[in-house]
C-alpha cells in the first residue's frame, strides 16, 4: 500500500433528514469503486459542482470544496450533505433494485444542490471507474469529525 495524506472534513450538526431511494446502479458502482481502492474511502471529484464525494462502506459524503472550517488547531473542508443507502440486514433482492436512502443536510438551502448530485454524482463516478478500469485506484485517507468540539464536564 502505498503512503497517502490524511485529510480532514467536518459534519456540522444535521439540519434535515429526508428518506429518498438511491438508484442501483449508483449504488453499485459506488461498491465496485471501493473494492478497487487501496483504502476504506474513495475521493470522487465533481467538478461541476465543486464538490468533493468520499465513498466509504455505508455512507457517502459530499463536501463543498470552497467551505473551510476550523476546530480546535484542525482545519478541514465542510460536509454538506451525506446519504446513508439502507439495506435491510445487509441484504438486497437483486443488483436492479432500488435501495431507500437516508439523506442528510447539514446546511440550509441543500434541495439543489441534492438535485444535481443525483446526476452529476453517476457521471464523476463513471469517469473514474474509466480511468481505473484495470487498476487500483490508489490510496487515500479521510477523517470525517464532527465540527463542535465535545463539551467535557
Amino acid at each position: 500500500m502505498t503512503a497517502h495524506d490524511t485529510q480532514s472534513f467536518f459534519t456540522p450538526e444535521p439540519f434535515l433528514c429526508l428518506k429518498t431511494t438511491l438508484l442501483a446502479r449508483s449504488y453499485n458502482l459506488t461498491q465496485v469503486l471501493l473494492k478497487r481502492s487501496q483504502s476504506d474511502h474513495v475521493f470522487i471529484p465533481i467538478r461541476n459542482l465543486q464538490y468533493l464525494a468520499i465513498i466509504e462502506r455505508d455512507v457517502i459524503w459530499f463536501v463543498d470544496s470552497q467551505a473551510y472550517a476550523t476546530r480546535g488547531d484542525e482545519g478541514g473542508r465542510l460536509v454538506t450533505i451525506s446519504w446513508q443507502p439502507v439495506i435491510p440486514d445487509g441484504q438486497r433482492e437483486g443488483l436492479t433494485q432500488p435501495l431507500d436512502n437516508r439523506v442528510i443536510f447539514y446546511q440550509q438551502d441543500m434541495s439543489e444542490i441534492q438535485s444535481r448530485l443525483c446526476g452529476e454524482f453517476f457521471q464523476a463516478m463513471q469517469l473514474l471507474d474509466q480511468r481505473y478500469r484495470d487498476k487500483h485506484i490508489p490510496a487515500s485517507g479521510a477523517r470525517i469529525l464532527p465540527l463542535s468540539l465535545p463539551i467535557n464536564k
